[in-house]
């Protein structure tokens, strides 16, 4: 009898052998056990190469990384945490805390717990272990008010924004979104013109300084179409005119049925975020006439024209739109 023969996969230039990922994962909750935490993140940093949606990563990844005290990279994957496993949900959420914390991310961890416990959501063996974590987060509050010396912002040039992994990329513009100021204009002006990112960082950073008042003249290039605009004067993603007429024409076209209609409006809200602020470069009609066609085909499995607009929202709807140029 012959044997059978199993598959085996690649990821990039490695062969994946059957059962891989399920010894990596063992081996990663060893290291875990027996707190050799820098083991674990190395092999959980395997397991994304191999299975990036692993459900169990984010939580070793959260517990490794802040035991090793990377608490910068251990935040996203607590919040992932958090996210993902609602029956660990308050194991994660501590965590997450804690994290924040070390980050001295105070006013987060404030609204949190406040929030928790005014919901009255926190099971009682944990509301004390809860009540602590505020408590503790009040007086480290109160000691960095008091005793805290300006904060020196960390100098960012476009090179070393580029050399960043992408969870570092995201933190920085969301600590920017809170406290950019005129001075950080050049950078968020050069990420935003940068053909090298994600478009969706690109519109961050551009919704950074449309929020801080830019008012200087910029070039945008996206899909291969540009616009000069001037940051302060533009609306908000997903806010102008033709957008809103677009979802106003599908609601016309599909008002029979609710459930297409809805994947359609999260498919123009998305493409009008990615693609900001250039969009569609074509009329409402024609817009919202590509997104009824494009709902025939996801429904009914009918062809699509090949037009340039029906392939673009095809290639972003169905990409992750990351890195649509």
């Amino acid at each position: 009898m012959k044997r059978k023969r199993k598959n085996l996969h690649m990821k990039g230039n490695m062969i994946v052998f059957p059962g891989t990922v399920e010894r990596l994962l063992e081996r990663a909750e060893d290291a875990l056990q027996e707190e050799d935490f820098g083991e674990a993140v190395r092999v959980c940093e395997q397991l994304l190469e191999l299975a990036p949606e692993l459900p169990e990563l984010p939580g070793l990844l959260a517990v490794a990384l802040y035991e090793t005290k990377d608490f910068d990279k251990a935040k996203p994957y607590a919040a992932a945490w958090v996210q993902s496993d609602p029956a660990d949900y308050f194991e994660a959420m501590e965590l997450y805390l804690a994290v924040s914390i070390q980050l001295q991310d105070y006013e987060e961890v404030e609204e949190i717990i406040s929030a928790l416990l005014e919901e009255n959501i926190i099971p009682p063996d944990l509301r004390q272990k809860f009540i602590y974590l505020k408590e503790l987060n009040g007086r480290l509050t109160s000691r960095f008010a008091e005793d805290a010396e300006p904060p020196v912002r960390e100098k960012v040039t476009m090179q070393s924004f580029l050399d960043m992994d992408p969870n570092r990329r995201q933190q920085l513009l969301a600590q920017l979104e809170k406290q950019a100021s005129e001075e950080d204009w050049p950078l968020l002006i050069k990420v935003a013109q940068s053909d090298e990112l994600p478009a969706i960082l690109r519109t961050a950073a551009l919704v950074i300084l449309r929020n801080t008042g830019c008012t200087e003249q910029i070039a945008i290039v996206k899909f291969g179409r540009g616009l000069c605009i001037i940051p302060a004067e533009l609306p908000a993603p997903g806010e102008d005119e033709l957008t809103e007429a677009v979802c106003r024409l599908l609601r016309q076209n599909l008002d029979k049925d609710p459930t297409r209609l809805q994947l359609m409006e999260e498919s123009v809200r998305k493409f009008a975020l990615i693609s900001y602020p250039v969009g569609w470069g074509a009329t409402a009609e024609a817009v919202a006439e590509a997104y009824t066609n494009y709902s025939s085909y996801l429904f009914e499995g009918n062809p699509l024209p090949p037009t340039a607009l029906q392939q673009l929202i095809l290639s972003v709807d169905q990409d992750t739109g990351q890195a649509a140029e």
